[in-house]
Formats: C-alpha cells, structure tokens, sequence
C-alpha cells in the first residue's frame, strides 16, 4: 500500500481478488485498459452480459459448454484447460503490457477439479510472469475450501483488500 491509500498492481504479477473480487477485478481491468494496455475477458458470464455491465473495448471470451454458441461469441470449453492456458499464454507472448481478467475460477474447478486447475494456474502464471503481463482473478472465497484458498492466496498476490482504490505501475 502507498501513502496516498491505493495499491499499486505490478506488471509481472497475477492477482487474485476475494473481497468484492468481481467489481474489483473488471474495476482494476478497465483502468488498465484506459492506460492503453490491451486486454482479454475470459469469463464465465456471457459476453454480451460482460460488454452491457462493463462496456470493454476487449476481446471477451466466454466459459462455455455450448457447441452451439453464436458465430459472433469466441468460447472456450471449460474441461479444456491446456486451450484456456494456451489461449492466455498466446496473447501475452504477442502482446507487449497485456492485461487479463479470468471469471470463472469456480466454475473451471467444477469442471475439472481443484488440481489440474491448480496447475494450468501454476503455468499460466508463469507465462505472466515471463511477459510481463497482469492476471487479474476474481474469486469468491465461499465458494471454496479453506485449503484450496491457501493454495490460491499463495499462488497469486493479494492486492491490499483494506484499500478501496487500486492505483496501477
């Protein structure tokens, strides 16, 4: 935390957001994207949901089963967790400062299970970390076990929950 109250998320780190993580995270995510980095939503909400709430000049990628989804909505099948990490590590190999949001942790754990979720998030932050890029994770701490929040509070960053503005370097 800085002396003026706000926490400054550092290019290079994932974060993972538990208290209002969801406001949070698109908060922190649409004033990276008014800095002028590029960014990707991949989120279990539909994308026409995520662009009417959040209005992003982004892609959005949507978590879904559904074969059948609209020619216009790019998806990703959530048991398919190698694609969703290939998909991140992609764009922040070819894109200088980039920023993704992740929602639908949960729902991915659901899927597949705690571990192999657990290690595609291991891999992925290693790609973040390599590309100097941001990963911004919302998770509602409910949802899991006490373990399992271990595992992910100690595999991410937790921004300064007590600051309610979030000041980005």
């Amino acid at each position: 935390m800085n002396g003026d109250g706000t926490f400054a998320l550092k290019k290079g780190i994932s974060y993972i957001f538990t208290e209002d993580g969801v406001a949070r995270a698109f908060e922190g995510f649409k004033r990276l994207l008014a800095e002028g980095r590029r960014g990707l939503v991949i989120s279990r909400t539909h994308p026409s949901r995520v662009q009417l709430a959040h209005a992003l000049d982004c892609p959005i990628m949507w978590i879904a089963k559904s074969t059948k989804a609209a020619s216009s909505v790019l998806s990703l099948e959530p048991t398919r967790l190698m694609k969703i990490h290939s998909t991140i590590a992609d764009f922040v190999k070819t894109t200088k400062g980039a920023v993704i949001l992740l929602d639908g942790l949960e729902y991915l754990i659901t899927e597949n299970g705690f571990t192999p979720v657990m290690k595609a998030i291991q891999l992925t932050n290693e790609e973040v970390a390599m590309n100097d890029a941001l990963l911004l994770v919302p998770v509602d701490p409910r949802t899991l076990e006490t373990q399992q929040l271990g595992y992910l509070e100690r595999e991410f960053t937790l921004p300064d929950e007590s600051s309610r503005r979030i000041r980005f370097r």
